[in-house]
Formats: structure tokens, C-alpha cells, sequence
């Protein structure tokens, strides 16, 4: 008898914690810095290294790689 009301506290207080997380809300995320324009001056290295969202770093810096002419494939070798 004793053991049962160990294990029905045990699972209202469970219960209870569970119930009180659930109410919270998520984080807010702090406001992501926007992108600059993709040219000549912000595609500076330096330039690059003044963002701070890593994320946003790395996609600026593929479309700076991307950005201009196009693709132009090499003279065809002849080994």
C-alpha cells in the first residue's frame, strides 16, 4: 500500500513537470543582420569578416564565388 503512494506521487509529480515546461514559450531569436549587396566592395575579405552569423557568412560567401561570367570550362587536354 505503502510502495503505491510512493509511485502515484512520483508520477503526479512527473506529470506536473511536464505540464509546467510545456507553457513555456521558445526563445526569441535575436533579429538576423541582413545580407549586403553582392560586388566588388563587399566581397572583400574584409568585408566578409564583418558579419558575424557565421551562417550568413558562408552563404554570402558562396555567392560571391558564384557571382559574375559564368561558368567557362578549360582547353581540352590531350595527354
Amino acid at each position: 500500500m505503502k510502495t503505491n503512494k510512493v509511485l502515484t506521487l512520483a508520477l503526479a509529480a512527473l506529470v506536473v513537470a511536464l505540464v509546467a515546461g510545456c507553457g513555456k514559450k521558445p526563445d526569441e531569436q535575436p533579429a538576423k543582420q541582413a545580407m549586403p549587396e553582392v560586388n566588388d566592395e563587399n566581397c572583400k575579405p574584409a568585408s566578409i569578416a564583418k558579419i558575424e552569423d557565421k551562417g550568413a557568412q558562408q552563404a554570402f560567401s558562396s555567392l560571391c564565388l558564384r557571382r559574375g561570367g559564368g561558368f567557362k570550362p578549360s582547353e581540352k587536354k590531350e595527354w
